[in-house]
């Protein structure tokens, strides 16, 4: 792109969102598949609580949506997504995810429960 275009496109996406596209980009190349279906796959990977909805219209895309399914990413390439896509929660996340703040809530017995938080 020329640069008055890039500023226009970074000023309605936002520069951080074209980072996590352009990654999200450089995995696909990196394992042969197309950015949505990379994308997908990596939504699964984020919790257990996360069902990605795909939104297609047409038989071609159904097909490669399901395709995300067909593929792993590395430990690398999703720890490559988190981090460039990673916000800061702040308060009150962070004051309630504390150690203290935690073993107050849980009576003390926070280590002796496996509350698998990712």
């Amino acid at each position: 792109m020329n640069g008055w275009i890039e500023d226009q496109v970074k000023a309605v996406i936002g520069g951080e969102n074209l980072a996590i596209a352009q990654t999200v980009i450089d995995i696909a190349e990196e394992v042969g598949k197309l950015p949505a279906q990379v994308a997908l796959n990596w939504i699964r990977h984020q919790s257990d609580g996360i069902i990605p909805i795909i939104g297609s219209r047409k038989l071609q895309q159904i097909q490669e949506n399901i395709a995300s399914l067909e593929f792993d990413l590395t430990p690398e390439q999703l720890k490559r997504l988190d981090d460039i896509s990673s916000i800061e929660l702040g308060f009150p996340h962070d004051f309630l995810k504390s150690d203290r703040v935690q073993n107050f809530a849980f009576g003390g017995v926070i280590k002796q429960l496996d509350l698998r938080v990712r």
